[in-house]
């Protein structure tokens, strides 16, 4: 037997058999019922043997079944037409190999040796905060814009020169070319589009390699929906789709529905599987839209940030205007039918911000009884204080505007 090269490629091993000119690649690795599944493609320079495109066979292989490697060394044998090479030999040293490799797994680390992550581990896009190497879901009702503001940060991240894709799953080429045109102009950035048709369990090796071969840091996921093989409220399809986006290795964002009812705002699809799948999450809310109806104001609460504090709502004002879209910074707390989402700390910091109020005052603009308010004002030490107001009454006041 001729010496082998063994070594492990993104997502399976590939076997250098140099002597022979023969290839073994093994990737899609699954076991089932204490047997290991794999996809074996067998690549062959030999001349004379029957292969497409430099393929000698291409199929999915039982590495742990004697007899399945027999069979499957068998056809090898009569493609190749060589009787130079024991197949059977060459295939069992393949799979030993391969089981061997899988069954040790990734080897032990200490943890004090992995370099500290960056403390700003994040792209922040207007205020828009995604981890870098985790997955980000936001999920709002439909008519929101989630698509477009998706876009328009893939376009931005893309502006400050890293490779970002767009995996659609709902509309075409065309219409995202339409849209990058309308938001960038004709100095469109460069943001890579890919067309899915299958649920996302099904085209995680496609994606992979285009991370791969593209080198993204990137990528939006547009929509989860239809990227699911069935119910996305099923914690099966959930914890599945989690493992395929782990599998691709880059950072992404990913776009969501809501279930319909109340409370629907806090969690994708109202299930806690992909609240937790997620490292963060934005729920998307829609507020005003002008009365011809060419604006619309946005607002983008974080619910969820495993990797930081949770960050302050952002909000956009988006604008249609001819053959362009122009998105816009807008202060959630500014907005009432958004500020109305806000914690009430930051409701009152707004508040706050025109100068000292009275609890009485605070309470009345706010909607809040000054029983809660109090409270919250000897919670936020760090952010309110207490000041005397000319007639001698108490105020509400910021602590940075009394430093200052």
């Amino acid at each position: 037997m001729a010496d082998a090269r063994f070594r492990a490629v993104d997502g399976g091993y590939l076997v250098s058999f140099v002597d022979y000119e023969i290839e073994c690649l093994i990737e899609r690795l699954r076991w089932e019922r204490d047997e290991l599944f794999g996809h074996l493609s067998v690549a062959c320079g030999l001349a004379g043997a029957r292969t497409v495109d430099g393929s000698l066979s291409a199929a999915t292989l039982n590495l742990s079944s004697s007899r399945a490697r027999r069979e499957r060394a068998k056809e090898l044998a009569e493609r190749a037409r060589t009787s130079q090479i024991d197949f059977i030999a060459l295939l069992e040293d393949v799979c030993q190999r391969v089981i061997k490799a899988e069954r040790r797994g990734s080897p032990a680390i200490i943890l004090r040796d992995v370099p500290r992550p960056d403390p700003d581990d994040e792209y922040d896009v207007d205020g828009f905060r995604v981890p870098k190497h985790h997955g980000t879901i936001g999920f709002g009702d439909g008519g929101t814009l989630k698509s477009f503001h998706a876009l328009y940060t893939a376009g931005v991240l893309a502006q400050r020169g890293l490779r970002v894709a767009l995996f659609d799953w709902e509309l075409d080429a065309g219409a995202h070319r339409v849209r990058l045109g309308q938001v960038f102009g004709d100095d469109m950035p460069d943001v890579r589009y890919v067309r899915c048709e299958r649920p996302l369990v099904y085209e995680v090796d496609r994606l992979r390699k285009i991370v791969r071969d593209e080198r993204l840091d990137f990528a939006v996921f547009d929509s989860i929906g239809y990227a699911c093989p069935g119910p996305p409220e099923a914690a099966e399809h959930a914890m599945a789709y989690a493992r395929a986006v782990r599998q691709c290795g880059i950072g992404s964002y990913h776009v969501a529905h809501v279930r319909q009812g109340d409370n629907n705002d806090q969690r994708p699809f109202g299930s806690c599987f992909w609240h937790n799948s997620a490292r963060a999450t934005w729920n998307v809310k829609l507020a005003a839209t002008s009365p011809d109806g060419q604006c619309h104001t946005i607002g983008l609460f974080n619910r969820k940030a495993n990797l930081s504090a949770l960050r302050p709502a952002v909000g956009f004002t988006v604008t249609f205007d001819g053959d362009r879209t122009w998105f816009a910074p807008v202060n959630v707390a500014e907005v009432n039918e958004l500020a109305e989402s806000l914690p009430l700390w930051q409701r009152m910091k707004t508040a706050l911000c025109r100068g000292p109020q009275t609890l009485a005052r605070l309470a009345e603009d706010l909607g809040a009884s000054v029983d809660t308010l109090d409270r919250t004002v000897r919670r936020k030490t760090g952010l309110f204080t207490r000041v005397s107001g000319p007639d001698g009454v108490s105020r509400i006041a910021l602590l940075e505007s009394r430093v200052a």
